[in-house]
């Protein structure tokens, strides 16, 4: 279970961003509207309603951060799906 990873997909209309976020992850941090949700490999299926904010992506001791301008979000066998208007590398 050590080198179990989370894969990551933004999708947001009009841009590129799988290039230039990590498409592995040790843990994602999502900002929803009632609050920060950690995901770690081996999570629960959920679905969450995104506020504007943050989305902190943690590999291998690097973090990579994102602003994202609200959407929804899915956790389903170790994919985090994120779907949001627009998103932001920071």
């Amino acid at each position: 279970m050590a080198n179990k990873k989370l894969e990551l997909r933004i999708i947001s209309p009009g841009q590129e961003i799988d290039s230039q976020v990590p498409a592995t992850a040790d843990m994602i941090i999502l900002r929803c509207t009632t609050g920060d949700l950690g995901v770690l490999p081996g999570r629960t299926p959920c679905t969450m309603v995104l506020a504007q904010g943050p989305l902190r992506i943690i590999n291998d001791g690097t973090e990579c951060s994102l602003t994202i301008d609200g959407g929804v979000a899915s956790v389903e066998l170790d994919v985090v799906t994120v779907l949001t208007e627009a998103c932001i590398l920071i």
